[in-house]
């Protein structure tokens, strides 16, 4: 028997194979991977939640002080972290920012 009667058997035995005895699962091999990534998301956006309850406001600074340490982090070249004064509609406050001054 030469390669192509070779190939010719197996394709024709491959076709059989699937048309007569395989039975695809569906999504029964997918169920794994699914959870998996649903428990991650799941656990990510319970800890962003957590993480946005507790977080509570910081001390209001001067606008004199602000102008000084923004002067100061620009002239230094300094990351700076700040937190805007402003609540969301469900009370949560504002996250911190964190960055260099790249202009004042």
């Amino acid at each position: 028997m030469d390669n192509q009667d070779e190939l010719h058997y197996k394709l024709i035995n491959a076709a059989r194979f699937f048309q007569n005895d395989y039975q695809d699962r569906g999504m029964v091999k997918w169920q794994g991977y699914f959870l998996s990534d649903h428990t991650e998301d799941v656990g990510k956006y319970s800890k962003n939640r957590m993480d946005n309850r507790m977080r509570e406001d910081h001390e209001e600074m001067s606008e004199e002080s602000i102008s000084q340490h923004l002067m100061q982090a620009f002239d230094q070249q300094f990351s700076v972290t700040i937190q805007l004064r402003n609540h969301n509609a469900e009370g949560i406050v504002s996250p911190l920012y964190h960055g260099k001054v790249l202009g004042f």
